[in-house]
């Protein structure tokens, strides 16, 4: 199935696009979808994302504009054509 992957900030500069169309089996969960996306962007976008085997608590994770904190977290289980955004937390002061 098809789903589509959204991303900001340094992790769409080392992707070099917006948007990506990655395709899972069905079945496939939302961390599923990020280790694709990893093998796609290599070291560099691993250094990104993950703290060791975890993905990073700096990062926010969307899935149809909803935060997968509220849903099942990287375990929610994706569908065809849902949509997952990663951002990083934006601070300031």
């Amino acid at each position: 199935m098809r789903v589509k992957f959204k991303s900001f900030g340094p992790i769409r500069r080392v992707l070099a696009s917006e948007v990506l169309i990655v395709d899972v089996p069905d079945g496939s969960t939302v961390r599923n979808v990020i280790d694709s996306v990893l093998e796609m962007g290599g070291a560099e976008l691993e250094q990104i994302i993950m703290e060791g085997d975890k993905i990073s608590g700096n990062l926010i994770i969307m899935l149809n504009k909803k935060d997968v904190a509220t849903l099942e977290g990287e375990n929610t289980a994706v569908a065809q054509d849902d949509e997952i955004t990663m951002l990083p937390h934006v601070q300031g002061g």
